[in-house]
Protein backbone atom coordinates (compact mmCIF):
# COMPACT_ATOMS: atom_id res chain seq x y z
CA UNK A 1 0.00 0.00 0.00
CA UNK A 2 1.23 3.51 -0.81
CA UNK A 3 1.94 5.92 2.00
CA UNK A 4 -1.28 7.59 3.23
CA UNK A 5 -1.62 11.31 2.83
CA UNK A 6 -3.95 11.50 5.85
CA UNK A 7 -4.22 9.54 9.09
CA UNK A 8 -6.69 10.29 11.89
CA UNK A 9 -5.68 8.78 15.25
CA UNK A 10 -7.26 8.46 18.70
CA UNK A 11 -10.70 9.25 17.35
CA UNK A 12 -14.19 7.94 17.99
CA UNK A 13 -14.97 6.78 14.45
CA UNK A 14 -18.63 6.01 13.80
CA UNK A 15 -18.25 4.06 10.57
CA UNK A 16 -21.96 3.60 9.74
CA UNK A 17 -21.08 0.22 8.22
CA UNK A 18 -23.59 -2.63 8.34
CA UNK A 19 -22.34 -3.76 11.74
CA UNK A 20 -22.34 -0.21 13.22
CA UNK A 21 -18.63 -0.63 13.92
CA UNK A 22 -16.87 2.01 16.00
CA UNK A 23 -13.15 2.34 15.20
CA UNK A 24 -10.28 4.45 16.46
CA UNK A 25 -8.31 5.46 13.38
CA UNK A 26 -8.60 5.97 9.63
CA UNK A 27 -6.06 6.24 6.81
CA UNK A 28 -6.71 7.85 3.43
CA UNK A 29 -4.48 7.20 0.42
CA UNK A 30 -5.05 8.70 -3.02
CA UNK A 31 -8.37 10.10 -1.85
CA UNK A 32 -9.65 6.67 -0.78
CA UNK A 33 -9.95 5.06 2.65
CA UNK A 34 -7.25 2.39 2.86
CA UNK A 35 -7.40 1.40 6.53
CA UNK A 36 -9.90 1.53 9.40
CA UNK A 37 -8.99 0.17 12.81
CA UNK A 38 -7.01 0.97 15.93
CA UNK A 39 -4.43 3.72 16.36
CA UNK A 40 -1.81 1.05 17.06
CA UNK A 41 -2.53 -0.59 13.72
CA UNK A 42 -2.77 2.53 11.59
CA UNK A 43 -0.26 4.90 13.18
CA UNK A 44 2.79 3.03 11.82
CA UNK A 45 1.49 3.47 8.23
CA UNK A 46 2.48 7.15 8.29
CA UNK A 47 5.32 8.36 6.12
CA UNK A 48 7.29 11.62 6.00
CA UNK A 49 4.58 13.39 4.00
CA UNK A 50 1.56 12.04 5.87
CA UNK A 51 -0.71 14.51 7.67
CA UNK A 52 -1.28 12.81 11.03
CA UNK A 53 -3.98 14.23 13.30
CA UNK A 54 -4.45 13.10 16.89
CA UNK A 55 -8.10 13.89 17.51
CA UNK A 56 -7.98 13.28 21.24
CA UNK A 57 -11.18 11.25 21.26
CA UNK A 58 -13.23 13.54 19.03
CA UNK A 59 -15.94 11.97 16.88
CA UNK A 60 -15.52 11.23 13.18
CA UNK A 61 -18.46 10.39 10.93
CA UNK A 62 -18.77 9.85 7.17
CA UNK A 63 -19.05 12.95 5.04
CA UNK A 64 -22.72 13.89 5.00
CA UNK A 65 -24.54 13.09 1.77
CA UNK A 66 -27.19 15.68 0.97
CA UNK A 67 -30.34 13.85 -0.06
CA UNK A 68 -32.05 16.94 -1.42
CA UNK A 69 -31.32 20.67 -1.66
CA UNK A 70 -30.81 23.34 -4.30
CA UNK A 71 -27.31 24.52 -5.19
CA UNK A 72 -28.49 26.60 -8.16
CA UNK A 73 -31.14 28.34 -6.07
CA UNK A 74 -28.94 28.85 -3.02
CA UNK A 75 -26.00 30.32 -4.92
CA UNK A 76 -27.80 33.46 -6.16
CA UNK A 77 -29.72 33.84 -2.90
CA UNK A 78 -26.48 34.29 -0.96
CA UNK A 79 -26.28 37.97 -1.91
CA UNK A 80 -29.96 38.77 -1.40
CA UNK A 81 -32.02 39.54 1.73
CA UNK A 82 -32.54 36.63 4.15
CA UNK A 83 -35.98 37.13 5.74
CA UNK A 84 -36.50 34.12 8.02
CA UNK A 85 -38.18 34.61 11.41
CA UNK A 86 -36.84 32.91 14.57
CA UNK A 87 -35.43 30.38 15.22
CA UNK A 88 -33.58 30.61 11.88
CA UNK A 89 -33.43 34.40 11.48
CA UNK A 90 -34.49 37.60 13.20
CA UNK A 91 -37.37 38.94 11.06
CA UNK A 92 -40.30 39.34 13.44
CA UNK A 93 -42.33 42.11 11.77
CA UNK A 94 -43.00 43.65 8.38
CA UNK A 95 -40.81 46.57 9.47
CA UNK A 96 -37.94 44.12 10.06
CA UNK A 97 -38.53 42.60 6.63
CA UNK A 98 -38.52 45.94 4.84
CA UNK A 99 -35.34 46.95 6.67
CA UNK A 100 -33.61 43.77 5.42
CA UNK A 101 -34.71 44.52 1.86
CA UNK A 102 -33.34 48.05 2.15
CA UNK A 103 -30.05 46.66 3.49
CA UNK A 104 -29.81 44.30 0.50
CA UNK A 105 -30.56 47.16 -1.88
CA UNK A 106 -27.81 49.24 -0.29
CA UNK A 107 -25.38 46.31 -0.47
CA UNK A 108 -26.15 45.27 -4.06
CA UNK A 109 -27.02 48.73 -5.44
CA UNK A 110 -29.38 47.61 -8.23
CA UNK A 111 -30.00 50.17 -10.95
CA UNK A 112 -33.46 51.70 -11.32
CA UNK A 113 -35.84 49.05 -12.62
CA UNK A 114 -33.67 46.13 -11.52
CA UNK A 115 -34.67 43.58 -8.91
CA UNK A 116 -34.49 43.72 -5.14
CA UNK A 117 -34.94 40.14 -3.89
CA UNK A 118 -35.68 38.61 -0.50
CA UNK A 119 -36.11 34.98 0.50
CA UNK A 120 -37.31 33.01 3.51
CA UNK A 121 -40.47 35.10 4.10
CA UNK A 122 -42.73 33.25 6.54
CA UNK A 123 -45.70 35.34 7.71
CA UNK A 124 -47.16 32.53 9.83
CA UNK A 125 -44.40 32.98 12.40
CA UNK A 126 -44.13 36.79 12.29
CA UNK A 127 -45.43 38.69 15.31
CA UNK A 128 -47.61 41.07 13.27
CA UNK A 129 -48.94 38.50 10.80
CA UNK A 130 -46.45 39.51 8.13
CA UNK A 131 -48.96 40.77 5.56
CA UNK A 132 -47.12 41.92 2.45
CA UNK A 133 -48.73 43.31 -0.71
CA UNK A 134 -47.74 44.84 -4.02
CA UNK A 135 -48.96 48.23 -2.82
CA UNK A 136 -46.72 48.18 0.24
CA UNK A 137 -43.70 47.17 -1.84
CA UNK A 138 -44.56 49.90 -4.38
CA UNK A 139 -44.52 52.57 -1.68
CA UNK A 140 -41.28 51.31 -0.19
CA UNK A 141 -39.38 50.71 -3.44
CA UNK A 142 -40.93 52.92 -6.16
CA UNK A 143 -37.94 52.71 -8.51
CA UNK A 144 -37.29 48.95 -8.53
CA UNK A 145 -38.83 45.59 -9.22
CA UNK A 146 -39.26 43.57 -6.02
CA UNK A 147 -39.72 39.83 -5.44
CA UNK A 148 -40.01 38.31 -1.97
CA UNK A 149 -39.91 34.49 -1.93
CA UNK A 150 -42.01 32.62 0.60
CA UNK A 151 -40.02 30.27 2.82
CA UNK A 152 -41.35 27.33 0.80
CA UNK A 153 -40.08 28.87 -2.48
CA UNK A 154 -43.43 27.80 -3.94
CA UNK A 155 -44.80 31.31 -3.86
CA UNK A 156 -44.02 34.89 -3.03
CA UNK A 157 -45.00 38.54 -3.17
CA UNK A 158 -44.10 40.98 -5.95
CA UNK A 159 -44.71 44.65 -6.61
CA UNK A 160 -46.83 46.18 -9.36
CA UNK A 161 -43.96 46.47 -11.84
CA UNK A 162 -43.46 42.72 -11.70
CA UNK A 163 -47.20 42.02 -11.97
CA UNK A 164 -47.23 44.16 -15.11
CA UNK A 165 -44.16 42.36 -16.50
CA UNK A 166 -45.93 39.02 -16.11
CA UNK A 167 -49.20 40.30 -17.57
CA UNK A 168 -51.01 39.65 -14.29
CA UNK A 169 -53.77 42.23 -14.57
CA UNK A 170 -57.41 42.37 -13.45
CA UNK A 171 -59.54 39.51 -14.70
CA UNK A 172 -56.65 37.30 -15.81
CA UNK A 173 -57.50 33.70 -14.89
CA UNK A 174 -55.12 31.66 -12.76
CA UNK A 175 -52.59 29.67 -14.79
CA UNK A 176 -52.94 25.89 -14.80
CA UNK A 177 -51.26 24.67 -11.59
CA UNK A 178 -50.94 28.13 -10.06
CA UNK A 179 -52.78 30.78 -8.05
CA UNK A 180 -52.86 34.58 -8.35
CA UNK A 181 -54.24 35.95 -5.08
CA UNK A 182 -56.67 38.86 -5.47
CA UNK A 183 -57.63 41.88 -3.40
CA UNK A 184 -60.70 40.98 -1.30
CA UNK A 185 -63.92 41.21 -3.30
CA UNK A 186 -62.16 42.00 -6.58
CA UNK A 187 -60.35 40.33 -9.46
CA UNK A 188 -57.29 42.59 -9.01
CA UNK A 189 -54.02 40.80 -8.11
CA UNK A 190 -52.64 41.83 -4.71
CA UNK A 191 -49.05 40.73 -5.44
CA UNK A 192 -49.16 37.25 -3.88
CA UNK A 193 -48.41 34.43 -6.34
CA UNK A 194 -48.26 30.64 -5.87
CA UNK A 195 -46.84 27.69 -7.79
CA UNK A 196 -46.96 28.07 -11.59
CA UNK A 197 -47.96 31.70 -11.29
CA UNK A 198 -44.71 32.21 -9.36
CA UNK A 199 -42.25 29.64 -10.72
CA UNK A 200 -41.44 31.27 -14.10
CA UNK A 201 -40.51 34.48 -12.28
CA UNK A 202 -38.32 32.94 -9.60
CA UNK A 203 -36.59 30.74 -12.17
CA UNK A 204 -35.64 33.83 -14.16
CA UNK A 205 -33.92 35.30 -11.08
CA UNK A 206 -31.71 32.30 -10.35
CA UNK A 207 -28.55 33.33 -12.16
CA UNK A 208 -25.19 32.97 -10.45
CA UNK A 209 -21.53 33.50 -11.20
CA UNK A 210 -18.52 31.40 -10.24
CA UNK A 211 -17.92 33.38 -7.04
CA UNK A 212 -21.49 32.75 -5.84
CA UNK A 213 -21.24 29.05 -6.69
CA UNK A 214 -17.92 28.71 -4.86
CA UNK A 215 -19.36 30.50 -1.82
CA UNK A 216 -22.38 28.18 -1.87
CA UNK A 217 -20.26 25.02 -1.99
CA UNK A 218 -18.04 26.36 0.80
CA UNK A 219 -21.17 26.73 2.93
CA UNK A 220 -22.06 23.09 2.31
CA UNK A 221 -18.52 22.08 3.27
CA UNK A 222 -18.81 24.15 6.46
CA UNK A 223 -21.63 21.85 7.52
CA UNK A 224 -19.80 18.63 6.62
CA UNK A 225 -21.63 18.02 3.36
CA UNK A 226 -19.27 16.28 0.94
CA UNK A 227 -21.86 15.27 -1.68
CA UNK A 228 -24.72 17.66 -2.42
CA UNK A 229 -27.73 17.65 -4.69
CA UNK A 230 -28.84 20.39 -7.04
CA UNK A 231 -32.45 19.38 -6.78
CA UNK A 232 -34.08 21.11 -9.78
CA UNK A 233 -31.73 22.58 -12.35
CA UNK A 234 -32.20 23.95 -15.84
CA UNK A 235 -29.87 22.66 -18.51
CA UNK A 236 -28.12 26.03 -18.48
CA UNK A 237 -27.44 25.60 -14.75
CA UNK A 238 -26.31 22.01 -15.31
CA UNK A 239 -23.86 23.20 -17.93
CA UNK A 240 -22.62 25.97 -15.62
CA UNK A 241 -21.82 23.37 -12.95
CA UNK A 242 -20.22 21.05 -15.50
CA UNK A 243 -17.94 23.84 -16.70
CA UNK A 244 -16.87 24.58 -13.13
CA UNK A 245 -16.25 20.87 -12.56
CA UNK A 246 -14.14 20.59 -15.73
CA UNK A 247 -11.97 23.43 -14.48
CA UNK A 248 -11.42 21.52 -11.20
CA UNK A 249 -13.17 24.05 -8.99
CA UNK A 250 -15.91 22.02 -7.28
CA UNK A 251 -15.10 21.94 -3.57
CA UNK A 252 -17.54 19.05 -2.98
CA UNK A 253 -19.34 16.66 -5.31
CA UNK A 254 -22.58 17.91 -6.88
CA UNK A 255 -25.34 15.72 -8.31
CA UNK A 256 -27.81 17.59 -10.53
CA UNK A 257 -31.43 16.81 -11.28
CA UNK A 258 -32.72 18.21 -14.57
CA UNK A 259 -36.04 20.00 -14.15
CA UNK A 260 -38.96 18.12 -15.75
CA UNK A 261 -39.64 20.84 -18.35
CA UNK A 262 -36.26 20.01 -19.93
CA UNK A 263 -36.30 16.21 -19.58
CA UNK A 264 -36.35 15.46 -23.29
CA UNK A 265 -33.73 18.11 -24.01
CA UNK A 266 -31.62 16.69 -21.21
CA UNK A 267 -31.85 13.21 -22.72
CA UNK A 268 -30.93 14.57 -26.15
CA UNK A 269 -27.95 16.44 -24.68
CA UNK A 270 -26.39 13.19 -23.49
CA UNK A 271 -25.56 14.79 -20.13
CA UNK A 272 -27.88 12.74 -17.94
CA UNK A 273 -25.97 9.93 -16.29
CA UNK A 274 -22.53 11.41 -16.95
CA UNK A 275 -19.89 12.40 -14.39
CA UNK A 276 -16.98 14.82 -14.74
CA UNK A 277 -14.79 16.30 -12.02
CA UNK A 278 -17.14 15.55 -9.18
CA UNK A 279 -20.27 16.66 -11.06
CA UNK A 280 -22.91 14.07 -11.95
CA UNK A 281 -26.21 14.59 -13.75
CA UNK A 282 -28.21 12.17 -11.65
CA UNK A 283 -31.76 12.20 -13.03
CA UNK A 284 -34.93 14.24 -13.46
CA UNK A 285 -36.95 16.27 -10.95
CA UNK A 286 -40.75 16.29 -11.25
CA UNK A 287 -42.84 18.91 -9.42
CA UNK A 288 -46.21 17.40 -8.59
CA UNK A 289 -47.51 19.77 -5.92
CA UNK A 290 -46.64 22.60 -3.55
CA UNK A 291 -45.83 22.99 0.13
CA UNK A 292 -47.86 22.20 3.27
CA UNK A 293 -46.74 25.37 5.07
CA UNK A 294 -47.93 27.37 2.05
CA UNK A 295 -51.15 25.30 1.85
CA UNK A 296 -50.39 24.31 -1.73
CA UNK A 297 -49.36 20.68 -1.13
CA UNK A 298 -51.92 18.48 -2.89
CA UNK A 299 -53.87 16.55 -0.25
CA UNK A 300 -56.92 14.31 -0.41
CA UNK A 301 -58.45 15.65 2.81
CA UNK A 302 -59.04 19.41 2.66
CA UNK A 303 -57.06 21.98 4.64
CA UNK A 304 -58.66 23.09 7.89
CA UNK A 305 -57.52 26.69 7.26
CA UNK A 306 -58.64 26.91 3.62
CA UNK A 307 -56.41 28.07 0.78
CA UNK A 308 -53.80 30.83 0.57
CA UNK A 309 -56.22 33.05 -1.32
CA UNK A 310 -59.14 32.42 1.02
CA UNK A 311 -60.40 29.39 -0.91
CA UNK A 312 -62.75 26.99 0.88
CA UNK A 313 -62.80 23.18 0.60
CA UNK A 314 -59.18 23.56 -0.47
CA UNK A 315 -56.99 20.57 -1.36
CA UNK A 316 -53.89 22.39 -2.59
CA UNK A 317 -52.50 22.57 -6.11
CA UNK A 318 -51.88 19.81 -8.63
CA UNK A 319 -48.86 21.30 -10.44
CA UNK A 320 -48.80 18.55 -13.08
CA UNK A 321 -51.85 16.59 -14.15
CA UNK A 322 -51.89 12.80 -14.18
CA UNK A 323 -51.50 12.45 -17.95
CA UNK A 324 -48.41 14.68 -17.99
CA UNK A 325 -46.93 12.85 -15.02
CA UNK A 326 -47.57 9.49 -16.69
CA UNK A 327 -45.80 10.63 -19.85
CA UNK A 328 -42.78 12.08 -18.05
CA UNK A 329 -42.25 9.01 -15.87
CA UNK A 330 -42.50 6.66 -18.85
CA UNK A 331 -40.06 8.76 -20.92
CA UNK A 332 -37.60 8.82 -18.02
CA UNK A 333 -37.82 5.06 -17.41
CA UNK A 334 -37.42 4.21 -21.10
CA UNK A 335 -34.19 6.22 -21.18
CA UNK A 336 -32.80 4.88 -17.90
CA UNK A 337 -33.27 8.20 -16.09
CA UNK A 338 -33.77 8.04 -12.31
CA UNK A 339 -36.94 9.87 -11.21
CA UNK A 340 -37.06 12.18 -8.20
CA UNK A 341 -40.53 13.65 -7.64
CA UNK A 342 -41.55 16.47 -5.35
CA UNK A 343 -44.52 14.98 -3.45
CA UNK A 344 -45.53 16.82 -0.27
CA UNK A 345 -49.17 15.72 -0.12
CA UNK A 346 -50.78 12.31 -0.26
CA UNK A 347 -52.65 13.14 -3.48
CA UNK A 348 -49.32 13.91 -5.17
CA UNK A 349 -47.88 10.64 -3.87
CA UNK A 350 -50.87 8.76 -5.31
CA UNK A 351 -50.15 10.50 -8.62
CA UNK A 352 -46.52 9.35 -8.66
CA UNK A 353 -47.42 5.78 -7.73
CA UNK A 354 -50.05 5.67 -10.49
CA UNK A 355 -47.60 7.05 -13.07
CA UNK A 356 -44.97 4.53 -12.06
CA UNK A 357 -47.42 1.64 -12.36
CA UNK A 358 -48.66 2.90 -15.73
CA UNK A 359 -45.11 3.13 -17.06
CA UNK A 360 -44.26 -0.38 -15.88
CA UNK A 361 -47.52 -1.71 -17.38
CA UNK A 362 -46.50 -0.09 -20.68
CA UNK A 363 -43.22 -2.01 -20.63
CA UNK A 364 -40.89 0.71 -19.32
CA UNK A 365 -38.33 -0.51 -16.78
CA UNK A 366 -37.45 1.85 -13.94
CA UNK A 367 -33.70 2.24 -13.45
CA UNK A 368 -34.15 1.79 -9.71
CA UNK A 369 -34.87 3.78 -6.56
CA UNK A 370 -37.54 6.17 -7.68
CA UNK A 371 -37.52 8.84 -4.95
CA UNK A 372 -40.62 10.67 -3.66
CA UNK A 373 -39.03 13.83 -2.25
CA UNK A 374 -40.49 15.20 1.01
CA UNK A 375 -43.14 12.48 1.61
CA UNK A 376 -44.78 14.62 4.24
CA UNK A 377 -48.57 14.63 4.44
CA UNK A 378 -48.91 10.95 3.60
CA UNK A 379 -51.04 7.96 4.55
CA UNK A 380 -49.63 4.76 6.09
CA UNK A 381 -50.80 2.68 3.11
CA UNK A 382 -48.55 4.74 0.86
CA UNK A 383 -45.48 3.43 2.66
CA UNK A 384 -46.67 -0.03 1.63
CA UNK A 385 -46.85 1.26 -1.94
CA UNK A 386 -43.23 2.42 -1.62
CA UNK A 387 -42.18 -1.05 -0.53
CA UNK A 388 -44.14 -2.74 -3.32
CA UNK A 389 -42.78 -0.47 -6.05
CA UNK A 390 -39.16 -0.16 -4.91
CA UNK A 391 -39.42 3.52 -4.00
CA UNK A 392 -37.12 5.08 -1.39
CA UNK A 393 -38.47 8.22 0.31
CA UNK A 394 -36.50 11.35 1.03
CA UNK A 395 -38.09 12.89 4.13
CA UNK A 396 -38.05 16.35 5.67
CA UNK A 397 -38.29 16.08 9.46
CA UNK A 398 -37.07 19.61 10.20
CA UNK A 399 -40.61 20.64 9.24
CA UNK A 400 -41.65 19.37 12.66
CA UNK A 401 -39.52 22.12 14.20
CA UNK A 402 -39.87 25.07 11.84
CA UNK A 403 -43.40 24.58 10.52
CA UNK A 404 -44.94 22.11 12.97
CA UNK A 405 -47.23 24.60 14.68
CA UNK A 406 -48.47 25.81 11.28
CA UNK A 407 -49.13 22.22 10.21
CA UNK A 408 -51.25 21.67 13.33
CA UNK A 409 -53.41 24.65 12.38
CA UNK A 410 -53.65 23.75 8.71
CA UNK A 411 -53.93 19.96 8.88
CA UNK A 412 -55.04 18.95 12.37
CA UNK A 413 -53.26 16.71 14.82
CA UNK A 414 -53.56 13.36 13.03
CA UNK A 415 -51.99 14.49 9.77
CA UNK A 416 -49.48 16.85 11.39
CA UNK A 417 -48.25 14.12 13.74
CA UNK A 418 -47.66 11.88 10.70
CA UNK A 419 -45.47 14.38 8.83
CA UNK A 420 -42.44 12.60 7.30
CA UNK A 421 -43.09 9.24 9.02
CA UNK A 422 -39.50 8.05 9.23
CA UNK A 423 -40.03 5.50 12.01
CA UNK A 424 -42.84 3.78 10.09
CA UNK A 425 -40.73 3.77 6.92
CA UNK A 426 -37.77 2.11 8.67
CA UNK A 427 -40.05 -0.45 10.31
CA UNK A 428 -41.24 -1.47 6.83
CA UNK A 429 -37.67 -2.07 5.68
CA UNK A 430 -37.31 1.17 3.72
CA UNK A 431 -34.12 3.26 3.85
CA UNK A 432 -35.44 6.81 4.20
CA UNK A 433 -33.21 9.83 3.92
CA UNK A 434 -33.54 13.27 5.49
CA UNK A 435 -32.89 16.60 3.84
CA UNK A 436 -32.80 20.37 4.30
CA UNK A 437 -34.20 21.41 0.90
CA UNK A 438 -31.87 24.40 1.29
CA UNK A 439 -32.56 27.30 0.92
CA UNK A 440 -35.95 26.36 2.36
CA UNK A 441 -34.36 25.37 5.70
CA UNK A 442 -30.78 25.55 7.02
CA UNK A 443 -28.21 23.11 5.63
CA UNK A 444 -27.13 22.05 9.16
CA UNK A 445 -27.24 18.20 9.20
CA UNK A 446 -27.03 18.11 13.01
CA UNK A 447 -30.27 20.10 13.15
CA UNK A 448 -31.81 17.61 10.73
CA UNK A 449 -30.59 14.71 12.87
CA UNK A 450 -31.99 16.30 16.02
CA UNK A 451 -35.35 16.92 14.35
CA UNK A 452 -35.70 13.26 13.35
CA UNK A 453 -35.07 12.18 16.95
CA UNK A 454 -36.98 14.94 18.78
CA UNK A 455 -39.78 15.94 16.34
CA UNK A 456 -40.50 18.99 18.49
CA UNK A 457 -41.97 22.25 17.16
CA UNK A 458 -40.91 25.78 18.02
CA UNK A 459 -44.02 25.85 20.22
CA UNK A 460 -42.82 22.80 22.14
CA UNK A 461 -45.26 20.28 20.66
CA UNK A 462 -43.96 16.79 19.88
CA UNK A 463 -45.30 16.08 16.39
CA UNK A 464 -45.71 12.32 16.40
CA UNK A 465 -43.70 10.73 19.18
CA UNK A 466 -44.28 7.34 17.53
CA UNK A 467 -42.39 8.56 14.43
CA UNK A 468 -39.20 9.43 16.33
CA UNK A 469 -36.08 7.51 15.30
CA UNK A 470 -32.86 6.69 17.14
CA UNK A 471 -29.80 8.91 16.67
CA UNK A 472 -28.09 6.11 14.74
CA UNK A 473 -31.05 5.78 12.39
CA UNK A 474 -31.04 9.55 11.98
CA UNK A 475 -27.34 9.50 11.14
CA UNK A 476 -27.85 6.74 8.58
CA UNK A 477 -30.51 8.85 6.88
CA UNK A 478 -27.88 11.55 6.33
CA UNK A 479 -25.07 9.28 5.16
CA UNK A 480 -25.38 5.73 3.84
CA UNK A 481 -29.11 5.90 3.09
CA UNK A 482 -28.61 9.08 1.08
CA UNK A 483 -25.76 7.46 -0.83
CA UNK A 484 -28.08 4.50 -1.50
CA UNK A 485 -30.77 6.78 -2.93
CA UNK A 486 -28.14 8.36 -5.17
CA UNK A 487 -27.03 4.81 -6.15
CA UNK A 488 -23.51 5.61 -4.91
CA UNK A 489 -23.42 3.49 -1.74
CA UNK A 490 -20.49 1.55 -3.17
CA UNK A 491 -18.11 4.52 -2.78
CA UNK A 492 -19.50 6.83 -0.06
CA UNK A 493 -21.85 7.11 2.91
CA UNK A 494 -19.80 5.05 5.37
CA UNK A 495 -16.22 4.81 6.57
CA UNK A 496 -14.97 1.58 5.00
CA UNK A 497 -11.90 0.53 3.07
CA UNK A 498 -12.31 1.32 -0.62
CA UNK A 499 -14.68 4.23 -0.14
CA UNK A 500 -13.92 7.91 -0.65
CA UNK A 501 -11.99 9.70 2.07
CA UNK A 502 -14.99 11.91 2.86
CA UNK A 503 -14.84 12.47 6.62
CA UNK A 504 -16.21 14.91 9.17
CA UNK A 505 -14.84 15.74 12.63
CA UNK A 506 -17.54 16.72 15.13
CA UNK A 507 -17.34 18.50 18.46
CA UNK A 508 -19.34 15.72 20.17
CA UNK A 509 -20.82 12.28 19.57
CA UNK A 510 -24.42 12.62 18.33
CA UNK A 511 -25.15 9.06 19.45
CA UNK A 512 -24.29 9.61 23.11
CA UNK A 513 -25.04 13.24 24.03
CA UNK A 514 -28.49 14.12 25.40
CA UNK A 515 -30.96 14.56 22.55
CA UNK A 516 -31.35 18.28 23.24
CA UNK A 517 -27.62 18.77 22.61
CA UNK A 518 -27.46 17.10 19.18
CA UNK A 519 -28.47 20.31 17.41
CA UNK A 520 -25.64 22.20 19.15
CA UNK A 521 -22.86 19.92 17.82
CA UNK A 522 -20.35 21.73 15.62
CA UNK A 523 -18.55 20.58 12.49
CA UNK A 524 -14.87 21.15 13.26
CA UNK A 525 -13.33 19.87 10.05
CA UNK A 526 -14.47 18.45 6.72
CA UNK A 527 -12.33 16.28 4.45
CA UNK A 528 -13.19 15.64 0.80
CA UNK A 529 -11.17 12.74 -0.57
CA UNK A 530 -8.76 13.23 2.31
CA UNK A 531 -8.25 16.95 1.65
CA UNK A 532 -9.44 19.58 4.12
CA UNK A 533 -12.25 21.66 2.62
CA UNK A 534 -13.37 23.23 5.88
CA UNK A 535 -11.75 23.87 9.24
CA UNK A 536 -8.30 23.82 10.76
CA UNK A 537 -6.43 20.96 12.43
CA UNK A 538 -8.48 19.77 15.40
Amino acid sequence: MSTPELILLNAHVITVDEADTVAEAVAVTGGTITAVGTSAEIGPLAGPGTEVLDLGGRTVVPGFVDAHSHVSMGAPYIRHAALQPPPVGGVRTVADLLARLHEAAERNRPAAGEFIVGWGYYPDEMEDGGELTAELLDREFPDHRVAVAHVSSHGGVVNSRVLADRGYGPGLPDPRGGTIVRKPGTDIPNGVLWERAWMPLVTSLLDFDDAALDAMLAEYARWGMTTVQDGAASLAQVRRLRERAESGHLLVDVRSLVIFTELEAGIDSGLIGTTTGGHTVQGVKLMLDGSPQGRTAHVTEEYLAGGPGGEVHWHGIEVLDQATTDRLVEVAYRHGVQVFAHCNGDAAIDQLVAAHRAAVAAGATPPGRTVPIHSQVMRPDQLDDYVAEGFEPSMFTVHTLLFGDTHLRNLGEKRAFGISPMRSAIDRGLRPTNHSDYPITPINPLLLLWSSVARTSTGGVVLGEEERVTPMEGLRALTINAAYEHRTEQDRGSIEVGKLGDLVVLSADPLSVPVAEIREIEVLRTFKRGVTVHGAPA
